[in-house]
């Protein structure tokens, strides 16, 4: 959630398929080890395996090579003997070596085997490279090999099926439509309060609290977006996601791409999982085409997105395209979510002045009333808090694109086919441009006259920026942004959330920030004096 000049002609849609003189394959899979020609289509009916994604996700990175001149003034970064150690133990994609890159300022350089990483610190150049250069980038190394999970949907893909099925998605998620899902919102957290409350009664109150948002998101998700109850899939989901998220950064080094072309066991526990996932997103795409034929009138996001025609061509999207989207919408929608949800908890549980803080604004609701969507401007107070947990624990924590084309940044010329990197959780903590910039402290996002103000910090642009830039920033950001402050609110209103021990949760960067131990914790009703 890429191509340069070469990337390009090497690329290959994940739509793109069997010479056309071939025998038609069966409707569900494909070969699975043969990667395939981009001037063909996939029939409707069928879906590229996780082992063919694989191959052409291969043939994509090999085309993304590009040689550089070796005459290149480079800015100053880690030295090479940090960076080979970090390549040959998988821990590229890690908070400590993207802290080891970002620590040059204002911008810095590391050679990983072919690539060329560059990552900039000073939010002038991070928003010259990915909101000025928007157009002449592409999505990097890194998010390519995440092509065997999420395909080529909106995360991944690059003009013109961005564009395209952005716009078929839009609908899903304009302002309209979102207060339409605050209800479905707060009758989800709602039956997760009635969960917590039966096993409170039976004298259990431990929970991992990352789990039960995810949960929580899960089924938010599910309801809103795909008119589907995925609470029985949600132990499933769960599990894979954990297994193909705990193999990222493994999968993204480089020693890592390499292990995934021979048949070790991570590479087939990884398969494994992606094909669970597969399943439940085709089982909800057949069920929603079902609904369709039998003449239901449906208007959540897939239905939408099932019904959708190009307005040039009148073709809709092949199952192997809705698979993509959907992936795409369950990682993006539920994961992010779940783990800004379970930060936020963690927050609270070690930070009891500013609980009590938030805590009268929950306070302050009528007992028996139901929060919805038009509440939201009346909860300054759970709005900063959640916004705070995203400044000290982005979600999303890093961004990079790829150069189409040769660019100078801060005097330095940077030759196309290199990589520029910003990370959300660096910029986030920098002192330069935040007042005690390790603390919580919500309050910070509240103005002189007591209401949310995300300027209130005083912070320059491309400082802050939890979902992108451009063309790229997440479609789906106020969508999450009310789920997650009805969800704050509507649990918050009657429980605490207690952490265990806060000190062992330490963040575990994947393609989002997980809390590494799921953040274990005590639940208890709050005593609330009115």
């Amino acid at each position: 959630m890429t191509n340069s000049a070469p990337d390009e002609a090497a690329a290959l849609p994940q739509d793109s398929a069997l010479p056309k003189d071939s025998a038609l394959p069966s409707e569900r899979s494909l070969p699975q080890d043969t990667a395939l020609p981009r001037d063909t289509v996939l029939p409707q009916g069928t879906m590229l395996t996780i082992e063919q994604r694989m191959v052409n996700t291969r043939a994509i990175a090999g085309g993304m090579r590009v040689k550089q001149p070796k005459d290149v003034r480079r800015p100053g970064g880690p030295s090479k003997a940090r960076v080979l150690s970090a390549g040959l133990t998988g821990r590229i994609p890690t908070l400590e070596f993207m802290g080891d890159l970002m620590a040059t300022k204002p911008i810095s350089y590391a050679r990983v085997g072919p690539e060329h990483l560059y990552g900039l610190s000073d939010p002038e150049l991070i928003w010259e490279a990915f909101a000025k250069l928007d157009g002449m980038t592409t999505k990097s190394m890194a998010l390519q090999a995440t092509r065997p999970i999420l395909g080529n949907g909106m995360l991944t893909s690059e003009e013109p099926e961005h564009r395209r099925n952005r716009s078929l998605a839009q609908p899903a998620f304009s302002p309209k439509r979102i207060t339409t899902y605050g209800d479905q919102m707060v009758e989800c957290t709602n039956r997760l309060d009635a969960k917590w409350r039966e096993r409170f009664a039976a004298g259990n109150s431990e929970v991992l609290i990352a789990e039960e948002m995810a949960d929580l998101t899960l089924d938010i998700v599910g309801r809103t977006l795909f008119g589907a109850d995925l609470t029985g899939d949600a132990a499933d989901i769960s599990e894979a996601l954990t297994a193909v998220l705990g193999r990222f950064t493994k999968v993204t080094s480089p020693l890592g791409m390499l292990m995934m072309i021979a048949p070790t066991p991570a590479r087939r526990r990884l398969v494994e999982s992606v094909e669970g996932l597969d399943a439940v997103v085709e089982r909800l795409i057949d069920d929603k085409r079902a609904q369709l034929a039998a003449g239901e009138e449906l208007n959540d996001m897939l239905a939408v997105l099932i019904e959708a025609r190009d307005p040039e061509t009148g073709e809709g999207l092949s199952l192997n395209e809705l698979r993509d989207e959907v992936m795409t919408l369950v990682l993006a929608g539920h994961e992010t979510t779940a783990n800004a949800l379970a930060w936020t908890w963690l927050e609270l549980s070690t930070n009891r002045d500013v609980w009590a803080w938030v805590a009268q604004e929950w306070d302050a609701i009528e007992p028996d009333r139901q929060l919805g969507i038009a509440d939201i401007p009346d909860l300054p107070r759970t709005r900063a808090i959640v916004n705070e947990s995203m400044r000290l624990h982005p979600p999303a924590w890093i961004t990079s694109r790829r150069l189409m084309d040769d660019t100078t940044l801060a005097g330095f010329d940077i030759p196309k086919g290199s990589t520029m990197f910003a990370s959300q959780y660096f910029m986030h903590r920098d002192s330069r441009y935040w007042v005690h910039a390790d603390a919580f402290e919500p309050t910070r996002w509240i103005n002189s006259e007591g209401a949310f103000d995300e300027k209130a910090p005083g912070q320059p642009r491309a400082v802050w920026f939890p979902f992108g830039f451009a063309s790229r920033k997440c479609i789906g950001d106020r969508f999450a942004l009310a789920e997650a402050v009805l969800a704050m609110a509507t649990l918050g209103r009657k429980w605490e959330v207690i952490a265990t021990d806060p000190a062992s949760v330490v963040p575990v960067p994947a393609i989002t920030l997980r809390p590494g131990n799921g953040i274990p914790a005590h639940i208890r009703p709050r005593m609330i004096a009115r």
